[in-house]
Formats: structure tokens, sequence, C-alpha cells
């Protein structure tokens, strides 16, 4: 994933190549593979993939195409919402596991490298948090994509109620959001931009009277994010410009 492959990228400085395979703006679980990823993986000596990506078909299916038998298979466990800067120093400390392994040579360069990162992306998350508490959205109420809760929280918004993919929500459960969101009095409809189609998020702001805004979990999903600190500042100026055209409209 792009997640996997900002940190890698930034850690390996040339020691070794890093390519990534899914796609930052798709749900990495709804992606095809491509011959290209096959011939990428058939030539590769490690694969570095998410716990929650190891029994998807299309990883699975990859791997058996790739016919790679000398192929290192690294399964990362990190939790969900990888904006928030300690899921993501988090993260940092186990690539830098996994590359040290790969390539045990280059093991206290990575070691290094991983604690640099992880003080550029608590100082990152210090700025941003700045940013959000000057805008003041402590208790500004919202509902947001379960993709994105953890974020949204650790970003200072009161999260009213949450939700499923598009293809997981049913008529009765949009209903029954809009309903409460509209009790609650929610500013903001956040969406996941990974979850793909946001026609529902819209509908449901539009009923309630909020503000729909999409934002990324993941680097490289919008144009000039490919680093995690990017992908941080653009959600944050995404909600930040919702925010104040929902208090535009409200006074």
């Amino acid at each position: 994933s792009s997640l996997i492959a900002d940190i890698a990228q930034d850690m390996v400085d040339g020691k070794l190549e890093v390519h990534n395979l899914i796609p930052p703006g798709m749900c990495p679980g709804h992606y095809d593979v491509k011959p290209g990823d096959v011939e990428i993986l058939a030539n590769s000596k490690a694969f570095i993939i998410h716990n929650w990506q190891q029994d998807k078909a299309n990883i699975t299916g990859l791997i058996h195409a790739a016919d790679n038998p000398d192929l290192i298979i690294k399964v990362i466990d990190i939790p969900d919402d990888p904006m928030e800067p300690e899921v993501e120093s988090e993260g940092v400390d186990k690539i830098a596991q996994a590359l040290c392994e790969i390539d045990s040579a280059n093991a206290a360069y990575y070691q290094k490298k991983a604690k640099e990162r992880t003080q550029a992306i608590l100082a990152k998350g210090k700025e941003v948090k700045g940013r959000l508490q000057k805008a003041k959205v402590s208790g500004v109420k919202v509902i947001c994509s379960g993709m994105q809760a953890g974020f949204i929280k650790w970003a200072g918004f009161d999260v009213v109620a949450t939700y499923g993919r598009p293809e997981e929500l049913s008529v009765a459960e949009v209903e029954q959001l809009v309903t409460k969101a509209k009790q609650a009095g929610v500013a903001l409809v956040i969406d996941n931009l990974q979850s793909g189609e946001a026609g529902n998020s819209e509908t449901m702001a539009r009923d309630i009277g909020a503000v729909q805004v999409v934002i990324s979990n993941f680097p490289g999903g919008f144009e000039n994010t490919e680093t995690w600190e990017k992908a941080i500042d653009k959600n944050t100026d995404l909600l930040l410009e919702a925010l104040a055209k929902w208090r535009q409209q409200h006074g």
C-alpha cells in the first residue's frame, strides 16, 4: 500500500527499491491486480503487506501468479486510522523491523531512520493539532466513515455516529443516521476516499443540513499528497474548509 511504501521509501534511502502496488485512491481490498504487478512481484525480494490483506483474494492470487519461491512475505499489523500520528509512528517501527530482517546488513541504518521518521511524524502531528485547536473544532458534531473515526476523534471532533462502506449501508440505516445527526446538530458528514462512491454521504449531508467532506486514509489519495505529512495537511485543509463553510451558512 502507499502507506507502507511511503514509510519504507523514506527509510531505505536507495538501499532497496520500493514499489507501491495498490493505487492510493482505491480500497486495497477491491483492487484488481494487473500483469505489471505480477511481473514486479516475480522479480522482488520481499512483499510487505498489512495483516488485513493477507487473506484477500487479490493478494493471495498475486502471490500465486508471481510464482516466486524465494519471495519473503512480511505481514505488518498497523491499526486502522493510519492518519493518526501515533498509529503512523507505530507503523514506522514495524516496517523498520521488517526492513531489518529483509536487509540485515543495513539494519542499524534503518533503525536510525525510523527514529528520525517518528520524531518528524510526532512533530507534524503537534503542528496539525495546533491548527485544529485554533479553528475550535472541539465539540463540533460530525458523522463519519468508520474508516476515518480514529483520526476524526484525534482531531478533536465529536463523532456522533459512524457508517460503513456504501455497499454495506441499507436505506433504513441511512434514515437512522440522518435522524440521529439532525437531533445532534451535526455540522459535517466526513467520508473516506478509499471507500468508493460518496453519493450516500452527499445525500445524508443534504438531508441533515450539514456539509459533506471527503478525506483520504492513505498518502497519495489526492494530488500532491504522496507523503503522510502532505496527506494529513490536505485532510486538515479539507476539514477546516468544510467547517468554515458550515459556519458561514449557520452563522
